[in-house]
């Protein structure tokens, strides 16, 4: 999709250039793919398994979209960026079970047979995160969707669980962790069901911008849209880093109060410089390259919006419209975003009337599959890189994820501290002691701060390098205003040397000057041991510091 141009005003261009910078940053995100199934799940907030494992998930198709069971290890062929690379673990599954494939006829014969990711006959879980869309949903059609959820949860399996999670434009709350319990799963959709939604004021911010300005002249309604979509992609990747899977199969079903861009009119000709928008699948990157980094296959769920369905529905409807077929370039646009996000991680788009069955889709495309598993060189240098997976078996079609990427310690350490923003600083064993210097006025927008951080040594990753520790870890700052939406971020590589195990209570110091903007209300500061998982944090209020 590429939407037609606009017209700024110089505060609108801003937030415009505002959100592209976010989605850039976003865009980054990355860490090491979690892998083959580890034997207990992560215990604290934001950790990782580093297991170093790409997974790739794929349905193979015959000529009537007939799925094809029996394939081998050797039926496939997996490139990384053009090369084809050896597959190094390989399962097939079928109904919910590890099933033993036979060697397929023609097949080139491998050069080493795989490891299985599970053995035949083994139950293979799936873990289905739940992600509510309470920022642009209706609250009534929401409900629909929740109902309908609750009332298919018999299709869950012995071995399956489920997490829900809801985020209401500021901040995410985990409704539930994971669980297999039905009756608790009832209750925490009825709970989800009771939390307010804030679809409706958005539509109205947005249909009473378009009717009070001509969209023409300032696009008041796009940015908004646009920012508060930029920030409702940073809670889905904050929800996917901060909600470690079970072993099993992930699957995110994102329930999406309408994601969408108007057309927007060409401006005349002799007309000041216009901005171009980004086309989807670069907006809408950081949603799917997260999923395909920590292994999510997402199934994006159309949540009934007037904005993107016909221009006559009535948005305080309880049911949505009979007639399901699209008439606004806002329903278009949404149905398109939500089928990119899906697509590249090698799920579906479940959009129109199909949520009155969304979970049955779900588990019927989710529980027969073939498990691949490849372990790439890691770098940590930032770097992406595509994944093509084909069937050497001619007339059969297979859908997989797209890619993976190689994140810097930084870059991930940014992520995991916007995670912990987003759901709520929790309590934690290893406190960060911040002291302060003056603050000081140096222009008139802008003040300085001199701060000393002391970072416990057990917040850093132990390195062993012939007798002598060396702890590594990343320092994330977090500057934010009276809102708290849209923090301006600097990282910094912290070390502590040792000849050996260091003492209990052992800190480093850190020192450096924040500049901050005239609008600073607090700042957090976080540390992230290996591959970013928090470890320490605290935050400063501005208030408390000593002034010029």
């Amino acid at each position: 999709m590429r939407a037609g141009k606009m017209l700024l005003n110089p505060r609108e261009k801003l937030a415009m250039q505002r959100l592209r910078l976010a989605t850039l940053a976003t865009v980054l995100i990355a860490a090491p793919a979690f892998a083959a199934p580890s034997s207990t799940p992560p215990s604290s907030f934001g950790e990782s398994i580093d297991v170093r494992v790409v997974n790739v998930e794929a349905v193979v198709t015959g000529p009537r979209g007939v799925r094809v069971p029996g394939l081998n290890a050797a039926d496939f062929r997996l490139l990384v960026d053009g090369q084809e690379v050896p597959i190094d673990y390989f399962t097939e599954v079928a109904g919910g079970q590890a099933a033993s494939s036979a060697p397929a006829s023609g097949a080139p014969a491998a050069s080493a047979a795989p490891a299985a990711m599970a053995s035949p006959g083994e139950a293979v879980g799936t873990n289905y995160l739940v992600y509510i869309d309470d920022q642009f949903s209706i609250q009534p059609r929401r409900d629909l969707v929740l109902e309908k959820l609750r009332a298919d949860l018999g299709r869950l399996g012995p071995h399956d669980q489920m997490s829900i999670l809801s985020f209401d434009g500021h901040h995410l709350t985990r409704v539930i962790d994971w669980t297999g319990d039905r009756q608790a799963l009832e209750k925490a959709f009825t709970t989800a069901e009771e939390r307010p939604s804030f679809g409706l004021l958005a539509l109205a911010e947005m249909r009473s911008g378009e009717e009070a300005i001509p969209l023409r002249e300032t696009g008041s309604s796009v940015v908004s849209m646009s920012w508060g979509i930029g920030i409702g992609m940073r809670a889905v990747v904050a929800a996917m880093r901060g909600t470690p899977a079970p072993p099993g199969r992930k699957v995110m079903m994102f329930l999406n109060g309408g994601w969408g861009l108007p057309d927007v009119p060409q401006p005349q000709r002799g007309a000041p410089s216009a901005v171009d928008l980004p086309e989807a699948e670069k907006i809408f990157a950081p949603v799917f390259e997260t999923a395909n980094l920590l292994g999510y296959t997402l199934y994006t769920i159309e949540v009934p919006n007037p904005s993107t369905q016909s221009s006559w529905n009535d948005a305080s409807a309880i049911a949505p419209t009979p007639h399901d077929f699209i008439t606004s370039s806002m329903g278009r646009s949404a149905h398109e975003n939500l089928g990119v996000m899906a697509n590249e991680t090698g799920g579906k788009a479940i959009v129109n009337s199909a949520w009155q069955n969304a979970f049955e889709r779900v588990t019927a495309d989710t529980s027969s599959y073939y498990w691949l598993g490849f372990t790439p060189q890691w770098k940590a240098d930032g770097s992406r890189h595509k994944i093509s997976l084909e069937v050497r078996r001619p007339g059969l079609a297979v859908r997989s994820r797209s890619g993976f990427s190689d994140l810097s310690r930084e870059t991930e350490a940014q992520v995991q501290a916007e995670s912990l923003l987003l759901y709520g600083l929790p309590k934690d064993e290893h406190p960060l002691t911040v002291t302060t210097g003056t603050l000081r006025r140096v222009s008139f927008l802008r003040r300085e701060l001199p701060v000393t951080v002391e970072v416990p040594a057990d917040a850093l990753a132990p390195q062993v390098d012939d007798g002598v520790w060396s702890l590594v870890g990343t320092l994330s700052i977090a500057i934010l205003d009276k809102s708290g939406e849209d923090p301006h971020w600097r990282t910094q590589p912290v070390h502590f040397k040792s000849n050996g195990v260091p003492p209990a209570g052992a800190t480093t110091s850190v020192q450096t000057v924040l500049k901050l903007p005239l609008s600073t209300r607090r700042v957090v500061f976080a540390v992230g041991g290996e591959h970013g998982a928090v470890r320490a944090w605290t935050q400063l209020d501005l208030k408390t510091v000593t002034r010029e």
